[in-house]
């Protein structure tokens, strides 16, 4: 199976919203203390992806000290009425991620989109502009930063939690998205271990725990643009700037 090269980048903000499923069901909402594989995996999408293949998160450091802070929200109930609810969201985060992508073996029709070098291209040039669409640290209104970073950056950029090992108990780790209309949603849930600042994930075939959901309406894939039509497209936009 194909497997690209890694990519490592730097993600910061001054506020993130991981939240952890025990806190949906009510107004007020809480943050994981460190984010969640599918969360990332969100981030690096909107930096760039396909449906021709799938990106892959295997690890985060954490480089900054966790600090949380309490904004108080007001909401507006169904009778248009307010109330005011209590979010407690992490401050001043940064993150250090390595991914890579992987072609999507349900996807073969997509088969001729398939040119790695081309992929890896545009992924490089997608992370040096910052992404291709607004990235979010969790929610939309925890607004993140991109930046291209080595990979001897990531080894050496020193964590806050250097030399200390935390075991962050069980977390959310990712979905399962059906490819079909048989197929339910399932989400996964995994024993996960911070060391030195480092969480490295697991696949979903690993996890703990695993949920069948019912709420998601599976959609049939339309048509998408080529990546020789993206590939020309970064091109056009680079001679213009130079």
């Amino acid at each position: 199976m194909y497997r690209s090269r890694n990519f490592y980048v730097r993600v910061r903000g001054d506020r993130a919203l991981f939240t952890s499923p025990a806190t949906k069901g009510g107004s007020e909402r809480s943050s994981y203390s460190v984010p969640t594989r599918q969360a990332l995996q969100g981030m690096i999408d909107s930096i760039y992806h396909k449906p021709t293949f799938t990106n892959i998160v295997t690890e985060v450091k954490v480089v900054n000290q966790i600090q949380t802070e309490l904004h108080g929200v007001r909401a507006l109930l169904h009778d248009y009425s307010a109330d005011l609810s209590y979010v407690s969201y992490l401050s001043d985060v940064e993150y250090l991620v390595k991914f890579h992508f992987i072609w999507n073996e349900n996807r073969e029709d997509l088969m001729q989109d398939r040119l790695p070098n081309k992929h890896e291209a545009i992924m490089q040039r997608s992370i040096r502009k910052g992404g291709r669409r607004d990235v979010f640290l969790g929610t939309r209104e925890c607004f993140g930063l991109v930046d291209e970073i080595s990979q001897e950056e990531y080894e050496t950029i020193p964590s806050y939690y250097d030399g200390i090992s935390i075991d962050l108990g069980i977390m959310f780790h990712s979905f399962a998205y059906p490819t079909d209309k048989e197929t339910p949603l399932k989400s996964y849930f995994s024993k996960t271990v911070m060391n030195n600042g480092v969480i490295k994930f697991k696949p979903q075939s690993e996890c703990e725990i695993e949920n069948t959901l019912s709420s998601y309406v599976f959609k049939t894939p339309g048509h998408i643009k080529s990546v020789d039509e993206e590939y020309k497209e970064y091109e056009a936009i680079e001679k213009g700037e130079n």
